[in-house]
């Protein structure tokens, strides 16, 4: 049997399997009637499986199917449940979404466009989570200072903002917004929108967390349903079980492989089978935060033993018992099927190695070396790096640890440069207790602070200068070009915690741990040995200092503080609504060639300082991007002028003399981060339209939102009939539900000719256009 095989188009059903059943209730007692809190730092938000459980028996008599578990959360969440539309990939779903949850640099737009709705407090459970704005460059203490006194004005306004609208505040060194929500807040069968596209590590505890932009947390926040997509289902069935070398990670980045960035886009992974049951609720976390980079709207796992475990091992046992009275609805029924199988063999499956700069681009460590070799990948290892949202958890951390406890007792250590990001100040803490810290500080590790750091580019790094090709190799979920430190020429790999620090020992992208030996320090050969680690901490977790801020009782008289001189909060006004003409004689302010994520459209790094002063950090709208005219980045040409300047400029320029324009781009347009700067920028410098022959699912939603027009090409093939030159008309006019518009290219030299457009607008999402976002549409709402 091969490791993976996959079965396209054909629906496969699967038997419900799960934990032990209690004993019957009697008839007058419903066990879903108990009250059981989220959470343990909350009072009064409880889990209603009961009300889920109505929902679903609605959905049930008039759908007359067997469902998934992805739709059972989905349709328990309904807003009406009794007369919504469902149907797998066309729908519009009107959801009820359990919690909100925002990062610190995306949660300074969404509590900025929070504050202009006029509300004295969010309708549902919300957290802010600092995490973003801490730059790696020495270590943790340190870094963790100087950060706090660099963003002090951005962590004032979050603080003072959470404490205003009774939102918890989760302070710089607390950890990564995902793992902190792991730890405390998602439960199974749960429903939670954040503010980050890697929140589906929601999943390792059986939850739907989905990334979304700030706007779509905003209605929760406000109360509206939030809208999706109907997503359709793709079934991974896991047999056999994790050996040896091969992680929780392999099994994201195999599918990361057959899927592609684009492959899960409109989906829901749905993990089951014997396999999802052996790994750990951390290991399940790991694969659905990665489900990210296949463009998966979430990914969900069946409730089971280990995330019982963990439930309990976090001191959420109330939650854990209380969830077993719900087991039949915590996963798929018998029957149900799926729009797409695929089936991976776990003890056939390999560990494996992906990129560089793309993560799905999946090579199994057998044929690594030589895929390194063949293509001129530069062999020296510099930095290794575990760590991150995805590979933090005391499992991933005590396997690592144990590689490098074995590299010292052989008298060495790394040769890379080794660096240590933990997810959460109780990881930290409980790893500082455990000693498996100590032995990383012994390996000739730097143990970083809590936060994001190089995964997202918040690293000074200095070892190697720009442009100088290199390879480094990390857990971490994503590796687009210069993602990690701003250097194109970087070559970044991403792998399991073990394969990092393995390969580090050897500082080689040709060794491989599971065949190769090494030399100790008297020069004799010796081969690791396979890790091994703990699920859980035996003595349990270290929470380590409390950095949690609860919303004060009496909150009316808090002052939330934004200075007017501010370069990095500003106040939002809102967009001018459409004004009901078709648009003519637009320019292509760039027709952008290949990969455009949001990394190009709107980069992180040293600009998430400005992400709550939208007019400053749109000077670096489409700055990545690839110009098809000329195959450079921020280079296009004024056609006022005539004149080569940077995007942003003349975006700027054409604003200023009242001219709009539009951008055209190329497959799966915006993948990658939910961050909604990357609609806000083009909105705020006058765009109408972005034209592409596909969207990445958050993207397009947030162009949306911010009253702009996500286009597709009716036929991928007309990309290629336009000329950066060329003007063209939008006639906005046509734009209805389900039908095309249409497009008049206006060649420099050439006839006119017209290309469809075909977009995924419905009655709702049109009125955001007409009343220029959806923030407008709902004050117009509430006037009414």
């Amino acid at each position: 049997m091969l490791a993976s095989r996959q079965l396209l188009g054909v629906a496969r059903s699967r038997a419900a399997a799960g934990l032990g059943r209690r004993a019957m209730a009697t008839a007058t007692e419903n066990p879903l009637d108990r009250k059981v809190k989220q959470n343990l730092l909350e009072e009064g938000n409880f889990i209603n499986y009961k009300k889920m459980s109505e929902n679903l028996a609605v959905v049930r008599s008039r759908l007359n199917r067997p469902l998934t578990y992805a739709e059972k959360i989905l349709y328990s969440h309904l807003d009406n449940p009794h007369e919504q539309d469902i149907e797998r990939g066309t729908s519009y779903l009107r959801l009820r979404p359990d919690r909100v949850a925002c990062q610190d640099a995306t949660a300074q737009m969404a509590i900025l466009q929070f504050m202009s709705a006029g509300m004295p407090s969010v309708a549902n459970p919300t957290t802010v989570h600092c995490d973003h704005l801490i730059e790696a460059q020495v270590g943790g203490e340190k870094d963790l200072e100087r950060a706090v006194n660099i963003n002090k004005e951005v962590y004032d306004f979050l603080a003072t903002a959470c404490a205003k609208y009774n939102i918890g505040f989760w302070k710089p060194g607390s950890g990564i917004i995902h793992q902190i929500i792991l730890e405390n807040y998602a439960f199974p069968g749960g429903l939670l929108i954040g503010t980050d596209s890697h929140t589906p590590n929601a999943a390792g505890l059986g939850m739907a967390a989905i990334g979304v932009g700030g706007a779509d947390a905003v209605d929760v926040m406000a109360n509206l349903p939030w809208e999706l997509k109907a997503p359709k289902v793709i079934g991974v069935k896991l047999t056999g079980a994790l050996n040896g070398w091969t992680t929780p990670k392999d099994v994201i980045l195999k599918l990361a492989g057959i899927l592609t960035v684009k492959g899960g886009t409109g989906s829901i992974v749905e993990y089951y089978g014997e396999g999802a049951s052996s790994m750990s609720a951390t290991g399940k976390a790991t694969c659905g935060n990665m489900g990210a980079e296949i463009g998966a709207t979430t990914s969900v796992f069946p409730y089971d033993k280990a995330m019982f475990d963990y439930l309990v091992a976090t001191k959420r046992s109330d939650i854990a018992e209380f969830a077993k009275t719900y087991q039949k609805e915590l996963q798929a029924d018998e029957g149900a099927e799926y729009d797409q199988h695929i089936e991976i063999n776990l003890n056939e499956l390999e560990p494996h190695i992906n990129g560089p700069f793309t993560p799905d681009l999946a090579t199994p460590i057998s044929k690594f070396a030589q895929a390194a070799k063949d293509n001129n990948w530069p062999e020296e290892l510099k930095v290794g790096l575990i760590g991150s949202c995805t590979n933090s958890s005391y499992e991933d951390m005590t396997r690592a640890a144990s590689i490098a406890r074995d590299a010292l007792d052989h008298g060495i250590k790394a040769k890379a440069a080794f660096v240590v990001t933990p997810g959460s100040e109780q990881i930290r803490a409980t790893i500082a207790r455990d000693g498996q810290l100590q032995t990383f500080e012994e390996f000739g590790g730097t143990v970083l602070a809590n936060a994001c750091g190089p995964c997202i580019g918040q690293w000074d790094r200095r070892d190697t200068p720009k442009g100088t090709p290199n390879s480094i190799l990390s857990s971490y979920n994503r590796n687009f070009t210069g993602r990690n430190d701003g250097n194109p020429a970087t070559h970044s790999f991403v792998t399991s915690p073990d394969l990092v620090v393995a390969m580090s020992i050897a500082g080689s992208l040709y060794f491989n741990p599971l065949t190769d030996s090494l030399k100790d320090k008297d020069g004799k050969e010796f081969k690791l040995q396979a890790p091994t680690g703990a699920g859980l901490p035996d003595r349990g977790y270290d929470p380590g200092q409390n950095t949690y801020q609860a919303p004060p009782a009496d909150r009316a008289t808090v002052q939330v503080q934004v200075s007017p001189t501010s370069d990095r909060l500003q106040v939002l006004s809102p967009f001018n609504a459409w004004d009901g003409k078709d648009a003519t004689d637009m320019p292509i302010l760039i027709k952008a060639q290949g990969k455009t994520t949001t990394d190009h459209i709107s980069m992180a790094g040293p600009w998430l300082k400005y992400r709550g002063h939208l007019d400053n950090i749109s000077n670096n709208m489409l700055i990545g991007a690839i110009n098809a005219a000329n195959g450079e980045a921020n280079k296009v040409q004024n056609f006022t002028t005539g004149e080569w300047d940077a995007v942003p400029a003349v975006a700027r320029d054409y604003k200023a003399k009242g001219i709009r324009w539009v951008v055209v781009g190329d497959w799966n347009y915006g993948e990658g981060s939910s961050r909604e700067h990357a609609a806000l920028e083009p909105r705020h410098l006058g765009g109408l339209a972005i034209i592409t022959r596909s969207f990445a699912r958050i993207h397009e939603t947030n162009l949306k939102k911010q009253g702009m027009l996500p286009l597709t090409f009716a036929d991928p093939a007309d990309y290629d009939k336009i000329s950066p030159e060329d003007k063209v008309d939008i006639l906005c006019t046509e734009l209805a539900v389900g039908k095309p518009i249409t497009m008049r290219v206006h060649p420099k030299n050439g006839k006119d000719f017209e290309i469809k457009l075909n977009h995924t607008f419905n009655e709702a999402q049109i009125e955001w256009f007409k009343n220029g976002s959806a923030l407008n549409t709902m004050a117009k709402n509430a006037k009414n």
